[in-house]
């Protein structure tokens, strides 16, 4: 018999993206989904095309908006009280407070909250406490909370003593693994590699640091601009790639400038990050906050070292001396440390990390990860 498991998120989006290929698993193992959300019609049109199960639009939108939300909360609580479901999971921010009060007001017997980072890592005073009483509402509200790393459900533990006995971490974490025969060096030919080199006019012996991600103060853009700049003035041997789209707008003089002294090369978006991981010999990945660091497994499964802040979530998806190396929060002079002394023996430094892909395929393969959810979720019904 088919196991009813209602998710519900704040943008459809993040059904197509966080849950690719996921919910094809879940539907094939026996379980009948719904899942509810907002978002474009775009975005929802391409999820109820995937035909893994019902999709409810119920106009949900990021932004706070006090008649929006009641409303949604209002559609929620309705859908829910005339629709019984063995498992409701609620995730991403607006969505896992909206869904936690209206799963329990409508007395659904399996309540699971997944939390997936948290939006006032860095904050203080009094706007965290409002946030984090927020998401202590959620957990209040859900029999369990699942973390998508043992480093974030520890740091919620902090703030919220109740997420010590009802928080969990599903297998070693992540919420969606990756694809490690997609993420694969030997997918990568030479015959992609060169041209890239050319169009970015790297030469053979240049040494290649990469950051991905949006390119904004939370992603330490300010940090690996300073670094950028000390190190090509010192070496013209190191060059630095970029790849993602500039959102934080004080930060856009400051790009412009690496961009016209040549000190950055910058690629918006690419439909596949693979050649890129394969070119460089390192990759720079100085967020300031994660719930996870998925980009830092993909990494690993291309073989390529990752150098990161020791913080939350990247504590767990960058192994220390295996997958690459972790730094105190902010101590730029340390990093840029490292690579002047990798960059003189890269073939060294990228056997260093040779083990990085075995590790990734261990701990992350989606397969495994996929299993490790259908686990859980079934071991909720029983329990």
């Amino acid at each position: 018999m088919n196991k009813k498991l209602c998710f519900i998120v704040t943008d459809a989006i993040s059904f197509n993206v966080l849950y690719r290929g996921q919910l094809e698993f879940l539907r094939q193992n026996n379980f009948e989904l719904t899942l509810i959300c907002g978002g474009s019609q775009e975005s929802i049109k391409k999820l109820q095309d995937r035909q893994v199960g019902t999709v409810i639009d119920i106009g949900m939108v990021r932004n706070p908006s006090a008649f929006s939300d009641l409303l949604c909360l209002i559609k929620l609580w309705w859908h829910l009280f005339f629709n019984r479901y063995d498992l409701v999971v609620v995730t991403t921010p607006k969505a896992i407070l909206l869904g936690s009060l209206a799963a329990f007001f409508s007395m659904q017997k399996n309540r699971v909250s997944f939390f997936r980072g948290r939006v006032y890592e860095n904050f203080t005073g009094f706007k965290r406490k409002v946030y984090s009483f927020l998401d202590y509402l959620a957990i209040r509200f859900t029999h369990q909370s699942v973390f998508v790393s043992p480093s974030l459900k520890e740091e919620y533990v902090k703030d919220i003593s109740l997420v010590a006995t009802k928080g969990v971490v599903v297998g070693a974490g992540s919420g969606n693994g990756i694809n490690t025969d997609h993420f694969n060096p030997n997918t990568v030919e030479q015959a992609v590699i060169i041209p890239l080199q050319k169009e970015l006019e790297i030469a053979v012996d240049d040494f290649v640091v990469l950051s991905i991600g949006r390119i904004c103060k939370d992603k330490g853009m300010l940090e690996i601009a300073e670094i950028a700049k000390t190190l090509s003035e010192q070496n013209k041997k190191f060059r630095f790639l970029m790849l993602g789209s500039v959102e934080d707008q004080d930060f856009h003089s400051v790009f412009s400038e690496l961009l016209e002294q040549g000190t950055v090369v910058h690629i918006d978006h690419v439909d596949d990050i693979r050649p890129y991981l394969a070119l460089a010999n390192v990759h720079l990945f100085l967020t300031h906050r994660e719930g996870f660091g998925n980009v830092a497994i993909e990494a690993a499964a291309m073989n390529l070292p990752t150098f990161a802040y020791d913080v939350v979530g990247v504590k767990d998806s960058v192994a220390e001396g295996v997958s690459g190396i972790k730094y105190p929060f902010k101590d730029v002079k340390a990093v840029c440390k490292a690579l002047q002394q990798h960059a003189q023996c890269p073939q060294q430094f990228r056997q260093q990390f040779s083990g990085a892909r075995a590790w990734a395929q261990t701990n992350y393969s989606q397969q495994e990860v996929w299993k490790n959810y259908k686990d859980y979720y079934l071991n909720v019904l029983v329990n």
